[in-house]
């Protein structure tokens, strides 16, 4: 047997459980409409919500930004690589959600890695809900900490955790606005619980930073709770349209993290370029709550449409819109008929949802037009029609 047949044998039973996953490539820049093998494609899959990736504004800043600093930082930043460009974005992520510090990483998984690793420690307990992100699961699993899971609205058994005496520390952590079912998180009732036992509340906002609230501070401003969330981990590569992650809380947490953080320590700074889009984003963002006003709207739209149709999207709530077929083979082909139809709606499969749930992901982004919206609807009557899919 060659070294390699081992994985050669591994792709195969992926192809055969309909599991295989190949990169598509995008010759455009990421609007409502990209272009793909040479075709115009409306885009429905993109993390772009807000449109920023593109907006002129975002651009012309990045490109100001990298004349006068250059692009890449060249060095961590304990050594030479921490420049005013990330010193000024963290100081605005701490003043949007009114925290006393900020630290940024180069991507949402290494911030959430960096805060759950290194936070918890052995004698404290993590508690997951059961569909956190998996970098917040994988960073659990590699933790000295124990830790546990809980489904989404049993917070009886998230207390039954909490009231567990054999732990020093206790860390709730979740995801305000679901990445793969675009449901949330009942903060008002985590804050509660994290109150009332003296835990640690952790929110995760990369979906709803930009989206929800009055200033665009995520799920958390939009419920009222912001200033009982003891840390906020969120990203710059989502409605923000640039790259990066970040952690807000207080100056004891940040000071801790720089000093103990692996994934903050040991990796080289992120560029000045996405620290540019990212303030030039929020400056945007804050600005111009009529993007999240249309978005919201857009969601809406959408959402209505499908469950009158009778498709099953859970208990969506966001621009997030799940369509869960359950078969992996029928997902593949529905999401290949809408390509065909004009339309990049991704398929997800295991491992990144449940087998079992497998699913087209929708993701509404506030410059989508209604004729767009509408001729995607459509697509879907179309297919039911058809017998591709079963209201």
């Amino acid at each position: 047997m060659g070294r390699f047949d081992h994985f050669e044998k591994e792709l195969e039973h992926l192809r055969n459980a309909d599991l295989y996953r190949q990169l598509r490539l995008i010759d455009s820049a990421q609007g409502t409409v990209v272009r793909i093998d040479g075709q115009e494609k409306i885009l429905f899959c993109s993390n772009n919500y807000l449109g920023l990736a593109c907006d002129e504004r975002v651009i012309e800043a990045v490109i100001r930004a990298v004349k006068e600093y250059g692009h890449g930082a060249a060095a961590s930043r304990l050594i030479s690589g921490n420049m005013r460009p990330h010193s000024e974005l963290e100081d605005r992520f701490a003043r949007l959600l009114g925290k006393e510090a900020a630290l940024i990483f180069p991507s949402g998984w290494m911030a959430n890695e960096g805060v759950i690793k290194t936070l918890p420690q052995k004698g404290d307990l993590i508690l997951l809900d059961k569909l956190d992100h998996a970098s917040i699961v994988d960073a659990a699993k590699a933790s000295d900490a124990d830790f546990r899971t809980y489904r989404r609205g049993q917070y009886d058994r998230l207390e039954k955790y909490l009231a567990d005496d054999d732990y020093q520390n206790k860390f709730i952590v979740t995801e305000s606005i679901f990445s793969m079912d675009g449901d949330a998180a009942d903060l008002r009732e985590l804050v509660d619980l994290k109150k009332k036992h003296d835990a640690f509340l952790i929110v995760d906002e990369a979906h709803a930073l930009g989206c929800f609230g009055k200033n665009g501070a995520g799920l958390a401003e939009e419920t009222g709770v912001l200033d009982e969330v003891d840390i906020i981990v969120g990203t710059m590569s989502k409605a923000m349209g640039s790259a990066g992650g970040f952690v807000a809380g207080k100056k004891v947490i940040i000071d801790y993290l720089i000093n103990r953080a692996r994934s903050f320590i040991y990796t080289t700074s992120p560029t000045v370029a996405n620290c540019a889009a990212a303030m030039a984003a929020l400056d945007i963002i804050e600005a111009e709550p009529h993007r999240r006003e249309r978005l919201r709207l857009n969601a809406e739209y959408v959402r209505s449409k499908l469950r009158d149709m009778g498709l099953n999207i859970g208990q969506s709530c966001s621009n997030i819109i799940p369509v869960i077929m359950g078969n992996e083979k029928n997902t593949i082909d529905t999401s290949n008929r809408l390509y065909e139809k004009g339309f990049y709606v991704a398929a997800i499969r295991p491992p990144t949802v449940a087998p079992g749930t497998s699913r087209l992901r929708l993701s509404i982004q506030s410059e989508h037009c209604m004729e767009q919206l509408e001729k995607l609807c459509g697509a879907f009557e179309e297919l039911i029609s058809e017998g591709v899919l079963s209201s």
